[in-house]
């Protein structure tokens, strides 16, 4: 079941599927991030985000890839639509595929060894955990396969997917009013790392007070964020 605190994002991604199957052929993948931008800006709706403000907008095509194909099942009755818009997102599954099926090395290699790209394939496993479309172990698995390589670039991007989807989880609880305490808080940042099961470095509390705010629209909790943890201190680390 989908998290309350996702509805209106998902309805909003809804709402967008709606404007391109009402014109296929009216739109080109270059529109997507503008019509994303425009929708979550009309309904006062964050993209996902860590650190980086690159392509905020452009990233969140895997949200609404993962919308179409996993939530309302169009991709058999509209692949021609997904193969013309969506054939990044295409390639990102077909690796992600490859990563747990244990080949993530192919998997690399199919993304021409790029980081960025392989950083993506875990932002649609992520994507599609948070959205409730898929159980946790799909984006644990694929961190721990990549994670279990000896290539640095591809145990570096598992580190540090690890360490923003910690800090995603401690939002999503802060907000979500399951994380109350400073001891909440420390317990569940150890339960996660213990359930990822790779080395990583933790994330600090400016990062998670970063997503509670820039991702949830919420106020990081003085109950639970020490004065040091504060936005700005993040802001002048991006």
């Amino acid at each position: 079941m989908v998290k309350e605190i996702y509805r209106s994002r998902i309805k909003a991604l809804t709402d967008i599927w709606s404007q391109i199957l009402a014109n296929p052929a009216g739109l080109s993948r270059e529109d997507l991030p503008l019509l994303i931008q425009k929708v979550y800006e009309e309904n006062n709706i964050k993209p996902f985000r860590g650190f980086k403000t690159e392509n905020l907008f452009d990233k969140e095509i895997i949200s609404l890839y993962v919308v179409g194909k996993d939530g309302l099942g169009f991709f058999e009755e509209y692949k021609t639509v997904f193969e013309r818009l969506f054939s990044d997102e295409l390639t990102y599954d077909e690796a992600l595929n490859l990563i747990i099926n244990k080949k993530p090395i192919e998997a690399f290699e199919l993304l021409n060894k790029n980081k960025e790209k392989l950083a993506r394939v875990l932002r649609l496993a992520f994507t599609r955990v948070v959205f409730s479309f898929a159980d946790e172990q799909l984006l644990i698995n694929a961190l721990r396969e990549l994670h279990s390589t000896n290539v640095d670039e591809m145990q570096h991007t598992a580190e540090s997917f690890a360490r923003f989807y910690t800090a995603f989880k401690l939002a999503e609880g802060i907000v979500e009013g399951t994380i109350k305490s400073k001891l909440d808080y420390e317990a569940q940042k150890r339960a996660i790392s213990i359930t990822i099961g790779i080395k990583y470095p933790l994330p600090k509390q400016s990062y998670v007070s970063l997503i509670v705010e820039e991702v949830f629209n919420t106020k990081p909790s003085k109950k639970i964020f020490s004065k040091k943890s504060t936005l700005s201190k993040v802001k002048r680390k991006v």
